[in-house]
């Protein structure tokens, strides 16, 4: 075979390779579009599940309190100097109690007077959340289950890999473990862009290859949220405590009064009381924590 023959055949195979490489950048291309017109871009409404709560007796003491906090899953609810929450193991319990506004506690030397009244939370009930396609992070997803990594070992391997410009990476600027992939921030934009294009990679973990695949990442900004009072079925908040008694007195004679079955009472699953004079913070979180 003559040079001018192998030079023509070698130019021909770098073209089929060209169009081969053409033809799958554009099915990527189809791929990323399919998956960005599924992905929500305007503003939309997320109901959210409703999660039972619960008070288990765990308090913040503090001068500084706040209307409410709202956290992933806990409320703080504020409890005033010279007041209690009462939780009870059955709602009826609550109910009976909740129907005597007025409760006297006979004791040796005084009676003690206080109201009772039901506990109000605020609780998000829908969300409304815009999202967009972020220009320099991408979505690391495929990470095999049951690798024998640690979270930071992980991040450290995907961080060396696409750091790399001989995969198509560059500077690594965050990254963050996610339910079900990795996201990865770079200091450019086109590597984000390009790491998408490519897509599919065989990247090193633990002594074995995994094929991850790598997509654009949607970030999402809370607009709006809807925020309902919801009445803790359990729950009754003692107001008006006189301050005639110290805490753990006081404390164990509003157990055994509202426990007893004569004063509608039942069994009281937690207690908490606020001295006068201070202030405090009591902490719901859901029944599954």
């Amino acid at each position: 075979m003559s040079a001018t023959e192998d030079t023509a055949l070698h130019s021909g195979s770098q073209f089929r390779f060209l169009q081969e490489e053409q033809a799958r950048l554009k099915m990527r291309l189809q791929e990323l579009k399919r998956e960005l017109r599924n992905c929500p871009q305007d503003k939309v409404p997320l109901p959210l599940p409703e999660v039972p709560l619960v008070f288990r007796g765990q308090t913040q003491q503090g001068t500084e309190v706040p209307k409410s906090l709202v956290s992933n899953l806990q409320i703080y609810y504020p409890l005033p100097g010279g007041s209690a929450l009462v939780n009870f193991d059955d709602p009826k319990v609550a109910s009976r109690v909740l129907q005597q506004k007025e409760h006297k506690i006979e004791l040796e030397e005084f009676r003690l007077r206080v109201q009772v009244e039901p506990l109000e939370l605020p609780v998000v009930t829908t969300i409304q959340v815009s999202s967009r396609m972020s220009s320099q992070r991408v979505l690391v997803t495929g990470l095999p289950a049951g690798l024998k990594l640690s979270e930071e070992e992980l991040l450290d391997k995907l961080e060396l890999f696409f750091g790399k410009t001989r995969n198509g990476g560059g500077d690594v600027e965050s990254r963050e473990l996610l339910h079900g992939g990795v996201m990865l921030g770079f200091s450019k934009d086109e590597v984000a862009q390009n790491l998408c294009r490519i897509g599919q990679f065989t990247v090193p973990l633990g002594g074995q290859e995994f094929p991850l695949k790598v997509s654009p990442y949607m970030m999402g900004e809370i607009q709006k949220a809807e925020i309902r009072p919801k009445t803790m079925s359990q729950s009754v908040l003692v107001l008006n405590i006189p301050d005639v008694l110290d805490g753990p007195e006081l404390h164990d004679i509003l157990e055994i009064h509202f426990q007893k079955p004569t004063r509608g009472g039942g069994e009281v699953e937690a207690l908490t009381v606020v001295p006068p004079g201070q202030r405090g913070l009591a902490v719901f979180t859901s029944e599954s924590c």
